[in-house]
């Protein structure tokens, strides 16, 4: 047998993330679909049928994170990585921020009025991932392993530091109104307004928008510096959740502030976030920001959560109680996230 083909047969589990990622726009419309025939279901056979479709796209939508994470840790236990095996971790990686890479394509071709693009682009951008994947397959025997090279302790505090600004100075207090909507429509539009006095003042934000941007270089950079380095399972999720959060803000901020604010001159509130009058569920192209939403929520407070770990950790707490602390954050983190998309999800014909 030939020695090449046999190990490149011995690493096919590398080509799983970008597979998953290139039919990840399918899973989504499956996901719409079953919202379809939930809502023509006339008998109990009907909504069975239903049923069992929602949980099997919601569990191929999904499932694309948890496929990608599988890979990108089992790459990290790695001592060295050679530079094959390095691209392949850092595009499973790629492909856990997938949900909001996606949303982000999507609007920037409703932007250029283009009704397809979004797909072109994504089967372009993956093909391409997916080849270099496997191309890394066959020359994994002649490369050399990757030299680790570790951020400077400085970018990794600023980032720590700004973080924690944002927190407090915003995020805590914008997922509180978002969860707010979960009692009352009414009650998260009072406390929205009372808010956006603070956020949305002239000091104030431009500084979060910077902190954002900031958040997003400083992180992509850790992360492509930590990557080539060995990691356990929490700083795996750690990167991971930090991925799809680099790819969130950059959505986020272009959906409120090109799309919302400077074309549609939206009010850029929860109703608009929930894809009132129509709905998430009910509507083709709203349907994707339902990962976008719920994974966005639950990892920014997952991600922090492992921050405050590493912080424990540097303090000499035990890791018992450190790790017991993230895993209490990740938890809520989950809660908060199936308490906005439960909000979300009710606006279904609300104006």
């Amino acid at each position: 047998m030939d020695r090449t083909a046999g190990s490149s047969a011995s690493r096919s589990w590398w080509l799983v993330p970008p597979v998953a990622a290139l039919l990840y726009p399918y899973a989504v419309k499956a996901l719409y679909e079953s919202g379809r025939l939930l809502h023509e279901a006339v008998t109990g056979a009907n909504y069975a049928v239903a049923w069992l479709v929602m949980a099997v796209s919601v569990g191929l939508t999904y499932g694309v994170f948890a496929v990608s994470i599988g890979v990108a840790y089992r790459l990290a236990r790695e001592d060295r990585l050679s530079p094959s095996a390095l691209r392949a971790r850092r595009v499973a990686h790629l492909a856990m921020a997938s949900p909001s890479l996606f949303v982000l394509i999507g609007v920037l071709f409703n932007l250029l009025h283009s009704a397809n693009g979004d797909y072109a682009l994504w089967w372009i951008l993956w093909l391409a991932a997916l080849a270099a994947v496997a191309l890394g397959m066959r020359t994994e025997g002649t490369d050399t392993n990757t030299a680790r090279a570790l951020a400077p302790t400085w970018l990794r505090v600023a980032h720590g530091t700004s973080a924690v600004v944002i927190v407090l100075a915003f995020l805590a207090w914008h997922l509180l109104n978002h969860a707010s909507a979960v009692l009352s429509i009414n009650l998260n539009e009072a406390m929205m307004k009372a808010l956006r006095s603070w956020y949305r003042s002239g000091l104030v934000q431009p500084v979060l928008v910077a902190l954002m941007l900031f958040q997003v270089a400083s992180g992509v950079t850790l992360l492509w510096r930590a990557t080539a380095a060995r990691s356990d399972l929490y700083r795996t999720l750690q990167l991971s959740t930090g991925a799809l959060m680099s790819a969130f803000i950059v959505s986020h901020l272009n959906a409120v502030f090109v799309l919302g604010r400077a074309v549609t001159h939206a009010d850029t509130t929860f109703l608009w976030a929930s894809g009132a009058p129509v709905g998430l569920l009910p509507d083709a192209w709203n349907v994707r920001l339902i990962p976008h939403y719920s994974l966005g929520v639950w990892f920014v407070i997952t991600h922090a959560g492992l921050g405050l770990r590493a912080i424990l950790l540097d303090y000499r707490i035990s890791p018992l109680v450190a790790n017991r602390v993230a895993w209490s954050v990740c938890a809520l983190g989950a809660w908060v996230a199936l308490v906005i998309t439960a909000a979300q999800l009710s606006v279904h014909g609300a104006g």
